[in-house]
């Protein structure tokens, strides 16, 4: 009998995280991490701040070191998009038509600020995230 699959959509701060987690409590099946970006996941703020001001190394805005997914035996797929998602099939498919089972499944992939349509900004106007729409 094959051990699970727990596959992370989204090879973020929070996926990466995610994933050493389930290491940690014990989880021994097989552990995929998907991400669009090219790079392995790194926090935002250390690069956009301490990086670009020329204060700190790129590698240390990563969240892991670069050989940490292999030492713990976490699938680690960029530059891939998760096209869709079919839960009744416990299956989703990537941009290339790859298509992968799952056992187990974490969606990670955060959200993006939505801008609001207004004359002007002031008082009492902010920035909603894209979840917000559905309120």
């Amino acid at each position: 009998m094959s051990k699970p699959t727990f596959v992370i959509v989204g090879a973020s701060l929070a996926g990466a995280k995610a994933a050493e987690e389930l290491r940690t409590c014990g989880f021994d099946g097989r552990i995929l991490l998907i991400g669009a970006e090219p790079d392995r996941p790194y926090e935002r703020p250390p690069l956009t701040k301490d990086y670009l001001r020329g204060e700190s190394e790129r590698e240390q805005a990563h969240v892991h070191p670069a050989d940490f997914y292999a030492q713990q035996e976490i699938e680690l797929v960029t530059g891939v998009t998760v096209t869709a998602v079919e839960p009744g099939r416990s299956q989703l498919t990537l941009d290339d038509s790859y298509v992968v089972g799952y056992d187990r499944l974490l969606l990670a992939t955060g959200s993006e600020p939505r801008r609001l349509q207004v004359p002007r900004r002031g008082p009492g106007r902010h920035l909603l995230p894209a979840h917000a729409r559905r309120l």
